[in-house]
């Protein structure tokens, strides 16, 4: 059994570079020095997606080595803080029966930036929330190619899946339509449009998938079709306070549920900007 693992990591403006051109997010805080420095960061921040490959991968590999008598898993995180850049962080992990825990933290100043967890959990009940789209399954294969990992490796697979279903949801038009209820007046196409406009943190992650990612050859999966929907984006808070926006993602193989994705994000208050 592993006991408090931990591995090394130092992001720089080629990793942004990388998860952007699988993302399409280019919201300049990752990129433009004088733009974070303006909102508070001192260096360049990572995307939180692109830093939470890391975290999945370590955890997922970790638990390979006992998988829980679980048909699917769950994986959770809490996004405390910004990954900055040129900074060296450390993520430790903490094995216990049937799950594992990754804390990453800051190396010099001991700070907490993200939480995780991955464990086994019940069955994935697909829920009807809307219209059915599909990806063949030669589209899924590129955007393999495109993912800045390696989907070959069973403790990668899932986080392909997971990444690919990120940058479906905030592409969507509906998570745009429901945003523009309460950013109203912002010029976007896309969710990520308006990442560059207004400030907009993650602050939650959370993934149910099927146990077959670590089970199975992930051929499987990379060269099969994909069926996704988009469920209804849930918003609370206000202008004063700041928006909290919760969107999530469904998607199923022609054999069944595959997984889930949620994510939660957070605007900062806009009666000050």
């Amino acid at each position: 059994m592993i006991f408090n693992t931990i591995f090394n990591y130092n992001y720089n403006l080629s990793d942004a570079e990388r998860w952007a051109a699988f993302s399409g997010d280019y919201n300049p805080i990752h990129f433009d020095l004088q733009h974070a420095q303006h909102l508070g960061q001192q260096e360049l921040t990572v995307h939180g997606m692109r830093a939470m490959l890391d975290i999945k991968y370590q955890l997922s590999a970790a638990l390979l080595a006992r998988l829980p008598d679980a048909d699917f898993l769950r994986f959770n995180a809490r996004l405390r803080q910004p990954v900055l850049c040129n900074t060296s962080y450390h993520l430790r992990l903490s094995p216990a029966i049937g799950q594992v825990s990754g804390n990453l933290l800051d190396t010099a100043r001991g700070e907490n930036c993200f939480n995780s967890k991955l464990r086994g959990a019940p069955t994935l009940v697909l829920t009807e929330s809307g219209p059915w789209a599909s990806l063949s399954a030669d589209n899924v294969y590129q955007f393999s190619q495109q993912f800045p990992g390696d989907t070959s490796q069973p403790a990668e697979c899932w986080g392909f899946f997971d990444a690919l279903l990120f940058k479906l949801l905030v592409a969507a038009p509906e998570t745009l339509a429901t945003a523009k209820q309460v950013l109203s007046g912002v010029q976007a196409d896309t969710l990520i449009d308006i990442f560059r406009h207004v400030p907009v943190i993650q602050t939650h992650h959370d993934v149910h998938f099927s146990t077959d990612f670590l089970r199975i050859d992930p051929h499987v999966f990379v060269r099969s079709a994909l069926h996704y929907a988009i469920e209804p984006t849930l918003i609370v808070g206000n202008p004063d306070d700041g928006w909290v926006l919760r969107s999530a993602i469904q998607a199923r193989s022609d054999a069944g549920p595959l997984i889930t994705t949620a994510v939660t994000l957070k605007t900062w208050p806009l009666a000050a900007h």
